[in-house]
């Protein structure tokens, strides 16, 4: 009897093990493709003839103007550096990574394992690009022209601000982080374009920047990683991915006037925008048996 219960019959196909990718795996991949994206970035902007020019036009054009406004603390490049600032989002990061904890879905000692790496990411990716900055991507003069020829990419401060962001929304509820990638993509956009327009790096520098922090911000553990994603949280993320292609050029215009410097404030946006739209923390699932 159990020679029949365990022999397969003919014409059906026994069931067998399908491995799903794991949460790391999927990190993973994504990490890399993050990389290998602003890698690209680096080779065709930083390496490149063509791209030198388009960069270095880009750069001279915004910061050709000077802002005909007041720029609020909160949206400078100074508000990067600001303690308080920091002290802040480390609060919000603590606050809403540790509701697991508190309402019993998670043990307290996970709870405070990944509050722990969540807080330690700005400071690792502030060291990393500084590294890579200064030691790894170096940027050849292929124009005389070009009187900047120390390397400028990654930027420490587009790193910083983006870090800051990925914390925030990696912290953050499932059905409340389309609301933190709407607020933090347009606030990291507007610190971004001000650097561009302060003259102190390259639209390049900041692309690569946001690519090198969501890429490996993949890799951060996610509180929330057992509660169900919302309904329609596809929609939700790409809805937040248009706000700051909306909102920050329109911010940005009340400061700066040259046409130039609004479509670079919505090129920027967009870059942010998408990658914060797609951005998540690994989730850290165990292969399942199907």
């Amino acid at each position: 009897m159990s020679v029949l219960a365990t022999t397969p019959r003919p014409g059906v196909t026994p069931r067998r093990e399908v491995r799903r990718p794991t949460g790391l795996g999927v990190a993973v991949v994504t990490a890399v493709i993050a990389l290998l994206l602003a890698a690209a970035v680096y080779g065709i902007a930083v390496r490149t003839s063509w791209g030198q020019l388009v960069d270095q036009y880009v750069l001279d054009a915004v910061r050709r103007s000077s802002p005909v406004a007041h720029v609020p603390h909160l949206l400078t490049v100074q508000a990067v550096t600001d303690p308080r600032i920091w002290v802040v989002a480390a609060m919000l990061a603590v606050a809403g990574s540790v509701v697991p904890a508190v309402t019993g879905r998670a043990p307290v000692g996970v709870a405070i394992a990944k509050t722990a790496a969540l807080l330690a990411f700005p400071l690792v990716i502030v060291l990393l690009v500084r590294f890579l900055r200064d030691g790894v991507l170096v940027r050849p003069q292929l124009h005389s022209w070009i009187a900047e020829t120390s390397n400028s990419a990654p930027s420490g401060h587009t790193a910083a601000v983006t870090s800051c962001v990925v914390v925030l929304i990696a912290a953050a509820p499932k059905w409340l982080r389309p609301v933190v990638v709407a607020l933090g993509a347009t606030w990291a956009s507007v610190v971004a374009f001000g650097l561009i327009a302060d003259g102190w790096h390259r639209p390049s520098d900041v692309v690569i920047s946001v690519l090198i922090v969501v890429g490996l911000g993949a890799l951060l553990p996610d509180p929330y990683a057992d509660s169900p994603a919302p309904r329609g949280s596809a929609v939700l993320r790409a809805a937040a991915a248009l706000v700051p292609v909306v909102a920050t050029p329109l911010i940005v215009e009340t400061s700066y006037t040259d046409p130039r410097q609004i479509v670079t404030a919505v090129a920027i946006a967009v870059a942010m925008g998408l990658a914060l739209a797609c951005y998540r923390p690994c989730a850290y699932r165990s292969s399942r048996t199907l």
